[in-house]
């Protein structure tokens, strides 16, 4: 029978009141999404998603790294947790102390933020006020180059904002659209070019 040794506070339904069951979900979450993740985006993602408490979760993860179940590296200049063999092995045995749901819940909530940041990484959003609204360009960078640049009309700020969030929380569905977007704006230079050159002739 699991103990109920954590604290109830801030957690929703359904989520953790055992400090082992918490020290799992954190092993199990790392193990699946195959990526460091910060102190901070690990408590940010499960506690949005009110699994645990906040105070319980810090003091799982520092346990974990005493126990050599978690250990800490330099990715990306950041320092961040990685599950070790030992923590990823004790995740397998007991993740079925875990519900189906709240496992699948917490890996996506993870996916979820480790997209965020990568794209916050790849992207450089600036948004500029206009004498009628605003104009939100994305700046889409790879391997020190500027791959995709692509402005979008607001009428306030909200929007713009707006248009910024969306595009950082769903990086693969932004980027096709900002693609066709710009398919079509270089379809509709070339026509203006070709109609240009047309005129000229005549």
């Amino acid at each position: 029978m699991v103990e109920f040794d954590a604290f109830a506070g801030d957690i929703a339904l359904g989520g953790l009141r055992s400090m082992l069951e918490i020290k799992i979900l954190v092993c199990y979450m790392l193990s699946r999404v195959k990526e460091p993740m910060t102190r901070k985006q690990l408590c940010d993602c499960l506690q949005e998603e009110g699994l645990v408490n906040f105070f319980d979760l810090n003091e799982a993860i520092d346990d974990l790294l005493k126990q050599k179940m978690l250990q800490e590296e330099e990715y990306l200049n950041e320092t961040c947790l990685t599950v070790t063999e030992a923590g990823r092995s004790n995740a397998e045995t007991l993740e079925t102390t875990l519900t189906n749901t709240l496992r699948e819940r917490s890996v996506k909530s993870a996916l979820k933020m480790l997209s965020r940041a990568k794209a916050e990484r790849e992207t450089n959003v600036e948004i500029e006020k206009t004498e009628t609204g605003y104009n939100v360009t994305f700046k889409i960078e790879g391997l020190g180059e500027n791959l995709l640049t692509v402005s979008l009309y607001a009428a306030d700020i909200l929007q713009a904002e707006q248009l910024k969030e969306n595009f950082l929380n769903n990086p693969s569905l932004e980027m096709m659209f900002l693609k066709r977007l710009k398919n079509i704006e270089n379809i509709l230079k070339n026509i203006t070019y070709s109609t240009q050159e047309e005129e000229d002739e005549e």
